[in-house]
């Protein structure tokens, strides 16, 4: 969920209608159950539960203690288990195997956080699946054993924290001009109970039509490949500079619209951003910019 890197998970909440019939020998019908759209915002540190302008109902975050808090505050978590896969491959590098401690570190991490883990727990095993920038490859064998890694974490996660509900995302440049990838990226959503998607924009015009194209289909493909998945869009709130203002403000106020389809959303950059100044925060946006995201602020 980071800027080149990133993140996102929580319970979902549910409301169930009983319409009750009427007349002689009456039936009652329950409803389907209504799911609570949550709105997540990514933290580092606690401080940032107050001075946050958006009506954050969730948060993920890669530091236990804020995870805590955020409990505390009777927030929905999703929780960091990239640990799953070793420091060096555990984001923008090929994950081919599991970290050689991953499952001893996830032991533990299961009997040192149990309150934390909760039924249906949202917890995040890789962020931005097959996406290497530095050697970008569309081999069938390469991603394949990428594969085979990701549902080794999966299949760990499942065995120590079985009341998890296990997820991924997914950068759209990982697949763009990638068809084994997209096909892959298909794959792994199969394997998993949730999934996030960042698409986001760096400044680059000719990118926007496709990173349009992609919110706008993503939660289809991912329910295509896993009816099951619950999806979730990671919007964008960090700007550089000397991106183009008029570009960014249409690109992000497309992409809120998009987001409506999905399940919940969580925001990458309102406070915290990871690897770039901190100026390019949402919380710095001009009233123009700001305005965009009205229906997700604090009234």
């Amino acid at each position: 969920m980071k800027t080149t890197q990133h993140w996102i998970a929580a319970l979902v909440a549910s409301v169930g209608l009983l319409a009750c019939g009427g007349g002689g020998g009456g039936s009652s019908v329950v409803a389907p159950p209504t799911p609570v759209k949550l709105v997540g915002e990514i933290f580092s540190k606690t401080n940032e539960f107050a001075s946050s302008e958006l009506q954050f109902t969730a948060g993920y975050t890669g530091n236990v203690s804020v995870s805590r808090a955020l409990q505390a505050a009777g927030k929905q978590n999703l929780l960091d288990l990239l640990f799953m896969f070793a420091p060096g491959t555990a984001q923008g590098n090929p994950r081919t195997s599991i970290a050689p401690d991953a499952e001893q570190r996830l032991i533990q991490y299961a009997k040192d956080n149990a309150d934390l883990l909760t039924p249906g727990i949202r917890v995040l095993v890789a962020d931005e699946v097959y996406w290497n920038p530095a050697a970008p490859t569309d081999s069938v064998d390469a991603l394949q054993a990428q594969l085979t890694a990701l549902n080794a974490a999966v299949a760990l996660v499942r065995k120590h924290i079985p009341q998890a509900s296990v997820g991924i995302t997914v950068t759209p440049y990982a697949a763009f001009g990638k068809p084994n990838t997209l096909e892959f990226i298909k794959r792994a959503i199969a394997l998993v109970n949730w999934v996030g998607t960042d698409p986001y924009w760096f400044g680059e015009p000719t990118d926007i039509a496709k990173l349009n194209d992609w919110s706008r289909t993503f939660h289809a493909l991912a329910k295509q490949a896993n009816p099951q998945v619950e999806t979730w869009f990671i919007a964008q709130a960090f700007k550089e500079k000397a991106w183009d203002t008029t570009l960014f403000n249409g690109f992000i106020a497309t992409q809120l619209g998009y987001a409506d389809q999905y399940d919940h959303i969580i925001f990458f950059g309102w406070q915290f951003v990871s690897e770039i100044d901190l100026s390019t925060a949402g919380a710095n946006f001009a009233p123009e910019t700001k305005r965009l995201y009205q229906k997700y602020l604090k009234k």
